[in-house]
């Protein structure tokens, strides 16, 4: 009897853990969530100011990963940097995009305006996913706070992405890949961040 009784209690104890970590798990992965109303009135807002553009169709795919090229796209056209960069005498050293490449010369500018820098294998990964911290490092470069960062990355980037309100509404990993939907956030949030000459 005595026996039975220990064994129900070790299930019990067994269960109760079990549970701690299933919940711990669930409150971990629920605040990797930014909210569809945040994301509807942000890019509903780069729409109208010609920043966010859909497809030949018109749908924007905010569910969808967006790329490297694409992000920085965006962030050209909310420093309006296309229109005021000269990239003519700009060659991108990176071994990994042609001329061809519908991004190269968003990519010139995003190298001239310094948001971006590459990889040490002297590559640029166009068409990778980019993740939460390389967004707001890319938006960071582009408003001029980069010089006041402080302590080892990714996480001074972080903090000074929530000290300026970029990922304001924003709770994602550092690593995660983001959605047209999660960057519309930032770029959004970015557009009432004082820029630093």
């Amino acid at each position: 009897m005595k026996k039975l009784h220990f064994f129900k209690l070790i299930v019990i104890v067994c269960l109760i853990i079990s549970f701690s970590f299933i919940n711990a798990n669930v409150s971990a992965s629920a605040t990797q969530k930014v909210s569809q109303e945040l994301i509807q009135t942000s890019s509903s807002a780069l729409v109208s100011l010609g920043i966010m553009k859909g497809d030949e169709k018109g749908n924007l795919k905010l569910n969808d990963r967006i790329t490297r090229c694409e992000f920085v796209a965006l962030v050209n056209r909310m420093m309006d940097f296309e229109n005021n960069t000269n990239v003519d005498n700009i060659e991108l050293p990176f071994k990994d995009i042609k001329k061809k490449h519908w991004a190269y010369n968003t990519l010139r500018v995003a190298l001239k305006r310094e948001l971006i820098n590459g990889y040490p294998d002297n590559t640029v990964r166009p068409d990778a996913t980019v993740n939460f911290a390389e967004a707001n490092a890319i938006l960071i470069r582009a408003l001029g706070h980069h010089k006041t960062l402080t302590g080892n990355w990714p996480d001074n980037v972080l903090n000074k992405s929530r000290e300026l309100s970029i990922s304001k509404g924003v709770e994602l990993d550092k690593y995660k890949e983001l959605t047209r939907g999660e960057a519309s956030v930032l770029i959004y949030n970015s557009l009432t961040v004082d820029i630093k000459k």
